[in-house]
């Protein structure tokens, strides 16, 4: 069963966020090697709602001491944040 990670952050300034995608980026493979989709979709110029796909429970949760330290290594920049999971009861994409 998939499970489905939704998180919400809100950065003091846009260019916050956009250096926490960069380093998001630099780090993603390793941090969180597991994952097998993610999509950003800015909500503001300074906040981002994440949707993330694992293939299975234990996938979603051997990455959360990453997380973490992710979200540690953003600061203070980083003003709030959220996260909800659950198992993926529906997906399309077109080919």
């Amino acid at each position: 069963m998939s499970v489905g990670r939704i998180t919400k952050l809100e950065f003091e300034s846009a260019e916050a966020l956009n250096k926490a995608e960069i380093t998001y980026d630099k780090i993603r493979d390793e941090a969180f090697p597991t994952l097998e989709l993610v999509i950003n979709i800015k909500t503001s110029p300074t906040s981002v709602v994440s949707i993330a796909l694992y293939p299975d429970a234990q996938s979603a949760a051997s990455n959360l001491p990453a997380r973490e330290n992710f979200r540690k290594s953003l600061g203070e920049t980083l003003t709030d944040s959220s996260m909800q999971e659950g198992e993926v009861s529906y997906f399309y994409q077109t080919d």
